[in-house]
């Protein structure tokens, strides 16, 4: 059994294998399931951290303004220390149980590192509206990407994507004059970027990481297109999802298809609105839209077939 975890963590080390699949084989080795007390342990952690928030907030709204502000950092901070312990802890443990608890632990933790920083550099140091958001996101960024090192999970991956669009958008917001109808684009490249890192196995984990990436890439030409008033970054959109479904069937990823069908069912039809409703009115393009739907419906159910091999 020793040499079963020294071999697995050398794998985990050299990622060839997720911390899902090593805990996945070691269960299977062994011949053992998730132990209840385990099991127990993660739910009690969940209920803790929860009536943590519940309490937090309930303080905040009653007392916090009364507090000075030592006293406000003191409780962030402990909180936040508590929250990334209890993770390290946690994370020490065996079982995919417990390191879900600890994945949990962290992410409030790396909340509680946003929430100290934003009263310190409002309160403390006295930064302008402008560049406070650089206070606060560039710290999270640091703490994210060190904790989904150490754990890459769902949470932290969610916690670490979420916190580059926050540092990019925050330093691209202090130029004068700020790019702010560019704001879509930027949050599409990140998209780009995410998706690329994720199927290269850098970010991690996969699944996770594609979901991010298609939704910044959903989201990025639709809001794009509103700020420049413009139709042409619908095009980008319409191009990444064709792109999406071409790689979807080498790759055999459904995710891919699943975010190609979406970018496809979201950006198609304000092409077709954009182009068509003031030539032919609102009943014909909406009847043309339904009309190219149905056929890339049938495109993609076809394409699904191809990828699951069903």
């Amino acid at each position: 059994m020793r040499d079963l975890e020294e071999l697995l963590v050398r794998w985990r080390q050299a990622e060839l294998i997720s911390d899902e699949q090593a805990a996945a084989i070691a269960r299977f080795e062994v011949g053992e399931q998730p132990q209840r007390s385990t099991l127990i342990a993660e739910v009690l952690g969940y209920l803790g951290g929860a009536l943590a928030i519940v309490a937090l907030w309930v303080f905040i709204a009653q007392f916090w303004g009364r507090l000075e502000i030592w006293a406000q950092l003191t409780l962030i901070g402990v909180l936040t220390v508590g929250f990334i312990a209890a993770g390290t802890w946690a994370r020490g443990g065996s079982g995919d149980a417990v390191r879900r608890l600890a994945s949990f632990l962290w992410f409030l933790g790396i909340a509680g590192i946003a929430g100290w920083f934003g009263v310190f550099s409002n309160q403390v140091l006295d930064v302008s509206a402008e560049p406070l958001a650089l206070w606060i996101t560039v710290p999270t960024l640091v703490v994210a990407a060190v904790l989904w090192k150490a754990l890459p999970r769902a949470l932290q991956v969610i916690a670490l994507v979420g916190s580059v669009h926050a540092v990019v958008l925050s330093a691209l917001a202090q130029l004068d004059p700020s790019p702010t109808d560019w704001f879509g684009l930027v949050i599409w490249g990140i998209g780009v970027a995410t998706m690329l890192l994720a199927w290269g196995g850098t970010l991690q984990p996969k699944g996770t990481s594609y979901v991010l990436g298609i939704a910044a890439i959903l989201i990025g030409p639709s809001m794009a297109a509103g700020m420049l008033e413009t139709a042409w970054p619908l095009w980008l959109g319409l191009l990444g999802a064709a792109v999406l479904l071409a790689v979807s069937v080498p790759l055999r990823e459904v995710l891919l298809l699943i975010g190609g069908a979406g970018a496809v069912f979201v950006f198609l039809p304000q092409l077709i609105f954009t182009y068509f409703e003031d030539s032919l009115g609102v009943p014909v393009a909406l009847f043309l839209s339904g009309v190219v739907l149905i056929g890339a419906a049938l495109l993609i159910a076809r394409l699904r077939e191809e990828v699951t091999g069903t």
